[in-house]
């Protein structure tokens, strides 16, 4: 018994209850903040339910598995298996056992006691039943394997209880568990993934044991499977969301049998990965996919279309990008009337991980979150925030500007949903400062000590959007009498050691990417004929360093920094004060070198990131120049002296040179 109370002490528990910090409201005649009238609380309870919730994703990948004619093995539950137990016949049964009964006999009897609680709605926990449960208990251990699934099947008629560790319940199912465990090894595959259904039928898959230790057999011989093995394999998988012993040999053994599988096997396997956050490497079977959901996109059903777009966003990479936009165009001419507000967030994402923004479907998607915003979680203006800030698109009726301002407004009345998913808030509102849309209220609930401390917790030095979100008060709203919450310059500067990438170094123990090595070579150009050039981080919550120059525009030179100019990596914003100290003057700039790599500007369109772009903004309201430098045309200067003279014709363009 000792060991069922530990095990079942093992389920994950959440904090009991949290305290919900209230909106600040500003007092229009005094400018000081005080909460409102009202406090409220959110109890994060636990999910105890005998029941575990399952999502309609699972439920429909499940349904897939059910309906398909390829021999899932699937774990029946709805077959009857006594006739009615008359309550004198169950004090008969639940009666202690004479010692000589038989195992067959003890089940036999087990099967009717169930029975009898599906009947009567009676709960197992009852203390009637505790004597026959730890006879039966004593006695699982001897069960045939199926006699063994038939408890499991047994189980199933149960009433729904409390919770999970009520007393009876818990020890049936952890010696049920125990005892699948143990007879892990001398299982097949098929029995494997059988006993797997039966504990996903009890909905206690993602608590007990035996589901995870048969996935890791069973990981073992992945690259072999069937194909019907292979998708009820990454189900459970899906389930769990924890690899197994290697991912990689789902993709190989999918690639050979993709074209066996059903569009909705497809989703089932889209899932898993996705869930398990795996992306999918080989561009031949990526491939395979777009095409294959060209093909039967009119007839692909919602949720398994969403599970492969997810699992397409996350593996495209560049060379995609084509079929990508083919694709895209696909949906806007014949699928988009018919997609509801979900799917059509996750069309508009799509494109985000590479920057490919289909103008077109992506003004159609705003233009129906627009209309019904009422239907929307805040999780869903999270994520259609964020395509409306990275692709920085401008549509003609300005509809990203009228969903950001309705979104802003919504904001207010989601206390309830901010305070359960309190990080989707701050991401909302920092996607929508990109955009120039904030409520000063809000910035300053966001920014407050308390509010952090539940939203983030101890992971407040590793939160960019907040470093972000703060750098937006300290520069943007600086001459907007902003009175609200700020970052404590200790924050600040714990976040400059933690989010500011190093400024890149010759040395060779260090390893330069791409965009590393044409900023040094930048540096080592300019500081040929401008010799005090620096690599400085002036905003430090963007993680590149840029090469910043001090020029003396009547002298023609440059000048050396300030000796007083902060050390890397502490949060400090760098202001002209700060870069020239005593040598502040009108006449001498501070022109920032600026990296734009692949990643910071629109694929295919003349514009940048919304980052980026409110990279710019900042700096030039810092009273600094900005040179833009885009990868692609350093790459294209084949000589030192092409070089020197492309730096020198862009400096002359901000400065006189």
């Amino acid at each position: 018994m000792v060991v069922i109370q530990l095990r079942a002490h093992k389920i994950e528990k959440q904090p009991p209850h949290a305290v919900i910090w209230c909106v600040g409201k500003c007092c229009t005649t005094t400018k000081l903040w005080k909460p409102l009238t009202t406090t409220r609380c959110l109890h994060l309870v636990p999910s105890n339910f005998a029941k575990i919730y399952m999502d309609r994703e699972n439920l429909h990948a499940h349904q897939v598995l059910e309906e398909s004619l390829k021999p899932y093995q699937i774990f029946a539950t709805d077959v009857r298996l006594h006739p009615d137990v008359s309550s004198i016949e169950l004090q008969e049964i639940v009666k202690c056992l004479p010692e000589n009964a038989s195992t067959s006999e003890v089940f036999a009897q087990f099967q009717r006691v169930c029975e009898y609680c599906h009947n009567t709605n009676s709960l197992i926990s009852n203390n009637a039943f505790t004597a026959f449960v730890q006879q039966f208990c004593d006695r699982i251990h001897l069960l045939s394997d199926e006699e063994l699934r038939g408890s499991l099947k047994a189980l199933t008629l149960l009433p729904q209880e409390e919770n999970v560790r009520v007393q009876n319940f818990v020890e049936l199912w952890n010696i049920l568990d125990i005892e699948c465990c143990r007879r892990i090894e001398k299982w097949s595959t098929d029995e494997l993934l059988l006993v797997c259904d039966a504990w996903y039928s009890l909905n206690l898959a993602r608590i007990c044991e035996y589901v995870w230790e048969a996935l890791r057999k069973l990981g073992r011989k992945v690259i072999k499977m069937q194909p019907s093995q292979l998708v009820q394999t990454m189900f459970f998988c899906n389930i769990m969301r924890r690899t197994v012993f290697d991912m990689f040999d789902f993709e190989v053994n999918l690639a050979k049998c993709a074209k066996d599988m059903t569009l909705g096997e497809l989703g089932v396997m889209s899932m898993g990965f996705f869930k398990t956050q795996t992306p999918i490497r080989n561009p031949e079977l990526i491939n395979y996919i777009y095409e294959r959901l060209m093909q039967e996109l009119d007839t692909v059903d919602e949720i398994t279309f969403v599970a492969i777009l997810k699992v397409l966003r996350y593996s495209s990479k560049l060379p995609q990008v084509d079929i990508m936009m083919k694709l895209l165009d696909k949906i806007s001419a014949e699928k988009f009337n018919d997609m509801n507000l979900l799917t059509s967030l996750h069309v508009a994402l799509l494109g985000c991980e590479l920057q490919c923004c289909h103008e077109e479907i992506v003004e159609k998607i705003l233009n129906k979150f627009h209309n019904e915003m009422s239907n929307t979680r805040l999780k869903d203006l999270e994520r259609i925030s964020l395509a409306v800030a990275l692709f920085n698109i401008r549509t003609p009726k300005k509809t990203e500007d009228l969903l950001c301002q309705k979104i802003l407004e919504s904001l207010k009345g989601r206390i309830d949903e901010i305070m359960k998913h309190p990080k989707c808030f701050t991401n909302c509102l920092h996607y929508l400062t990109l955009r120039g849309f904030y409520d000063k209220e809000m910035l300053s609930v966001a920014l407050d000590r308390r509010f952090l401390k539940h939203a983030v917790g101890s992971s407040l030095a590793i939160s960019r959007e907040i470093f972000n979100l703060d750098t937006f008060v300290k520069v943007n709203l600086a001459n907007d009498n902003y009175e609200g919450n700020q970052l404590a310059d200790k924050y600040r500067k714990t976040m400059g050691k933690m989010l500011t990438h190093y400024i890149p170094d010759n040395n060779p123990k260090y390893k330069l990417n791409a965009t590393d090595r044409i900023l040094l070579q930048m540096k080592e150009i300019t500081a040929g004929f401008l010799p005090h050039c620096q690599l400085k981080h002036i905003l430090p919550n963007y993680e590149r360093a840029d090469v910043v120059i001090c020029y003396d525009r009547v002298k023609r030179k440059s000048v050396p920094l300030s000796p007083a100019c902060p050390e890397d990596y502490n949060g400090i914003i760098l202001t002209r004060e700060q870069l020239l100290g005593d040598k502040l003057h009108e006449d001498i700039e501070t022109v920032a070198f600026i990296i734009a790599g692949w990643n910071n500007v629109i694929r295919g369109k003349n514009r940048h990131t919304g980052l980026f772009d409110m990279k710019l903004k900042q700096l030039e309201l810092l009273g600094h120049k900005s040179v833009v430098i885009y990868w692609h045309e350093w790459r294209e200067l084949e000589t030192r002296q092409d070089r020197i003279n492309f730096v020198k014709r862009r400096l002359s363009s901000v400065i006189n040179l």
